[in-house]
Order: structure tokens, then C-alpha cells, then sequence
């Protein structure tokens, strides 16, 4: 057995006993719709373990063809701040609501910038009640396209002269590159159409994301609708150290030694431009040599992960004073 701290550890049958912490601390669950015309539905659910508000809360934002109640990473992390009396707000999009088809009509509205615009309308609310409640600190923690977006919401707040609401940030593997992009496009032309489709009809045409997390319904399993050129525009997304310079909070890229979407070299040179603004020292970069992009496969990260969590309070605190 790996050796951690009690405020670490994290037993095997996490995932059960979480399942019995969620339901003593169900605080809240409120739908939401984003502010476009497609008004595509996202879901806010708060869980407190005290009748009272924690000191310390934690905002989840899971990636891609997941969501906070599956994803293993997330739910890691849930438990561990349930059990250490944080309080938790996760935001669930479009992006996690699995259904037994494949949809045109929805693939169409299920864009990258909606799925930002979504994301930017749960952070509003959960912004407005972590105000409310008085926590000594805030974190949100973005996995993958979750991580991405979050930070053109960021990159947004400072074009608009906002201040970052929240004490600090932690960010798994956000997308940064546009090689990804490109191989899992011709991947899905090659599985889905057999490549007997021309690019332009092939980037009009729904595609089928599949969550290996999400458990199956009459041995099937469930389906997202998204089209091709939703990875089209998150490699689009540009890298702004102009505007991450001025977050204000401590930030930690935290890469996999093993991830083949975001590559681990390709994120620490984007780390290394950050360390060298006028905001460098808020920067953090952290690799788990033996992760890949989920970082999910090996149960031995998950005291690691957890102690990198509480380092950041920490850093938090000492920026603050």
C-alpha cells in the first residue's frame, strides 16, 4: 500500500463510499441555459457537508464526453475534498449528457463556443454564491477541454478588466496544440465513414463521442453528438500570455508524462513563456511521469494529485497575506 498522509489516501472503494458522501452533502442541483440561441442546457450540483459553509470550496470542470458523477479523475477529487470538509460545486454540460443515438441536430449545436459560452454562465453563478458564502478559498480544476475553456473564460474576465473571482486555478492537461486536433479528425473520417467521404461533407456530418466511463444501458453504450470542426476550434484557440500574465492567482499546468494530447513538452514550453512575465512567480508546472491524458489509469497518482491540491491552498495563502 502507498504511503500518504490521512488527509491523502484514498482507499480503493472510494468510488462507493463517495457515492454515500454525496448523498449526505446534496446541497443544491440547479439546470442552466447558456445565453445564445441555441440555449444548449448545463447543470450546477453543490454539495456541503455542514448545515454551515466550508472555508474551502472546489469548482470541477470536467473535459470531453464526461462529467463530474463518472469521470474517475473528478470523482478522486470529490471524495477527497468531501472527506477534508471542502465544500464542491461541479459544472456539467452538454458535453456529459450521454443519449442511446447519434444526433445531427444536436451536433450542430454542440460547438466549442457553446460549450465556453455554457461554462461562462455556470462560473457567473458559482461566482456569485462563493461571494455570498465568504469562502477563505476558491479553486477551480479544469480537465482537458475543461482546462481549455476555463481559460479563454479567464483570458475574457481580463479583456473585459475583471478580476479572477477565485483563489487559484489547477489545470489537467488542457488542449494547447493543434496536432491532436488533426489526428483525431482523421481518425473518426477513417472509423466512422471508412474514409469514403469527401473533407467538406466529413466536417458536416456528426460524429459519436463515446465516454468509456459512463456505464452502459442494455449493453450499449451512450453517445455525445459533436461535429468534426468542434476540434477544429479548440486547436484554434490561441495561447495569450499577454492576457494569462494578468490572472493575478496562482495557476499549475499539470501535464502526463504519457499524454499524447497534450504532450508534455509542448505544455511546459507554454509554461516556460509564463514564468518569464511580470506574474511568472504565480506559475506552476507539474508532470506526472507515468499519466496519460486521463490520468486515471495508475491509482498510485492519486495521493500526489491530492497533495498537489493542498500545496495550492497554500500558495493561495501566502499570496494573500
Amino acid at each position: 500500500m502507498q504511503k500518504t498522509t490521512k488527509y491523502t489516501y484514498i482507499p480503493n472503494n472510494y468510488s462507493e463510499l463517495l457515492s454515500e458522501l454525496k448523498t449526505q452533502a446534496f446541497n443544491w442541483e440547479i439546470n442552466f441555459s447558456s445565453r445564445t440561441e441555441n440555449k444548449t442546457i448545463g447543470h450546477i450540483s453543490h454539495y456541503s457537508i455542514n448545515d454551515t459553509p466550508a472555508s474551502n470550496c472546489l469548482i470541477l470542470i470536467p473535459g470531453l464526453a464526461s462529467n463530474t458523477r463518472t469521470e474517475p479523475l473528478m470523482k478522486v477529487i470529490e471524495y477527497w475534498a468531501l472527506a477534508n470538509q471542502y465544500d464542491i460545486y461541479c459544472i456539467d454540460t452538454f458535453l456529459g449528457d450521454f443519449l442511446p443515438e447519434t444526433s445531427q441536430e444536436l451536433a450542430e449545436k454542440h460547438t466549442f463556443a457553446e460549450y465556453i459560452n455554457l461554462i461562462d454562465t455556470g462560473l457567473e453563478v458559482i461566482e456569485k454564491d462563493v461571494r455570498a458564502k465568504k469562502y477563505n478559498y476558491s479553486c477551480v480544476i479544469g480537465h482537458s477541454a475543461g482546462a481549455t475553456g476555463t481559460f479563454e473564460i479567464y483570458n475574457k474576465r481580463i479583456q473585459e478588466n475583471k478580476k479572477l473571482r477565485f483563489s487559484a486555478s489547477i489545470m489537467f492537461a488542457p488542449y494547447i496544440t493543434q496536432h491532436f486536433s488533426e489526428y483525431i479528425q482523421r481518425f473518426y473520417k477513417h472509423f466512422s465513414f471508412g474514409d469514403k467521404i469527401s473533407e467538406q461533407e466529413f466536417k458536416k456530418s456528426a460524429i459519436t463521442l463515446i465516454s468509456p466511463h459512463e456505464p452502459q444501458i442494455n449493453n450499449q453504450y451512450q453517445k455525445i453528438s459533436i461535429l468534426p470542426t468542434f476540434y477544429d476550434d479548440v486547436g484554434a484557440v490561441k495561447f495569450c500570455p499577454e492576457l494569462m500574465d494578468k490572472y493575478g492567482i496562482p495557476i499549475t499546468l499539470v501535464a502526463g508524462g504519457r499524454d499524447k494530447k497534450s504532450p508534455p513538452d509542448q505544455m511546459y514550453q507554454k509554461y516556460s513563456i509564463l514564468r518569464k512575465g511580470q506574474n511568472g512567480h504565480l506559475w506552476k508546472y507539474v508532470v506526472f511521469k507515468d499519466s496519460r491524458h486521463s490520468f486515471i489509469e495508475q491509482h498510485k497518482d492519486c495521493g500526489a494529485i491530492l497533495r498537489l491540491i493542498q500545496s495550492q491552498k497554500q500558495r493561495a495563502q501566502k499570496e494573500r497575506k
